[in-house]
């Protein structure tokens, strides 16, 4: 009677082609969030595929594995419009928190030199930010890297930034929590601005700080909007898209476009990406 071929007890690795097939695609998943014991595994892997990406060699079949498993892990209880309302919401409540304080006190012409200090300083915090933390690994901020460059990155890179299902909001939104915690950290600054200035200048800035989140928060979501969609048309979205897709060519990222809304500080820091070279004629 035939029976079953006993497999080995040591399968040999694959070679060759095999071998470039199964990196090409292997992606353990995530590491933040995985147990104690596939933690450190799996950040070794980000590693590595950091690492190659920045060299030219992520392929779109290990950009896709690294998708299946961010989608795979999204937990069943997670709504993609809940957390647009929720991020865009705090900041709308402070603001309108700061129009309704402002309609009851005398705002002077002093009082709105808060106002482009506040954008200024609004984007050079995004910038360095970008450029410190979401860019660079240490304590207390892995977490924010581990959901940045290893999986926001490896997902969408520059000739393919739109997002595929509404569920990947998590992947491009900042967490609630985060929104909360900017808040949080600015309201002393607030305060501090109201006994040494003005009460309304302290409204002012909390207003000022709180329309530029949120306008940071919709203009990445469109970013990563569909480029034939209604809004991915638009013309300052379109203009504004390029800077932020340049910075998603995995060989840029770590060094060129780190400003996600006006690229101010971008160009004043010296981190705009060179130019591409001109196209040659069809």
């Amino acid at each position: 009677m035939a029976t079953l071929p006993v497999a080995p007890n040591e399968v040999p690795e694959p070679r060759g082609n095999d071998a470039k097939a199964r990196a090409d695609t292997t992606y353990s998943g995530p590491s933040f969030g995985a147990s104690a014991e596939a933690r450190e595994a799996r950040r070794e892997e980000e590693r590595a595929l950091v690492r190659d990406a920045t060299k030219g060699r992520l392929t779109p079949e290990r950009r896709e594995a690294v998708r299946r498993k961010a989608l795979a892990e999204i937990p069943w209880w997670y709504n993609p419009y809940g957390h647009l309302a929720a991020t865009t919401g705090i900041g709308l409540v402070v603001l309108v928190a700061s129009i309704a304080s402002l309609a009851k006190l005398e705002v002077r012409w002093t009082d709105l030199l808060v106002i482009p200090g506040v954008v200024l300083f609004s984007n050079y915090f995004e910038w360095r930010v970008h450029k410190h933390v979401l860019h660079r690994r240490f304590w207390p901020f892995e977490v924010i890297y581990d959901k940045h460059t290893p999986m926001h990155h490896m997902i969408y890179v520059e000739e393919d930034m739109a997002l595929r299902d509404v569920r990947e909001f998590r992947l491009v939104l900042i967490p609630a929590a985060g929104v909360l915690g900017i808040v949080l950290a600015a309201s002393p600054v607030a305060i501090g601005l109201a006994w040494l200035w003005s009460a309304a200048a302290g409204w002012l800035f909390l207003l000022t700080a709180s329309l530029f989140m949120v306008s940071y928060e919709v203009l990445h979501l469109c970013y990563h909007a569909p480029e034939d969609g209604f809004i991915g048309r638009r013309k300052i979205i379109r203009v504004l898209r390029a800077h932020h897709a340049r910075h998603h060519d995995p060989r840029l990222m770590q060094r060129y476009n780190f400003n996600v809304t006006v690229p101010l500080f971008d160009w004043i820091m010296g981190t705009m990406a060179p130019k591409r070279d001109a196209a040659p004629p069809r």
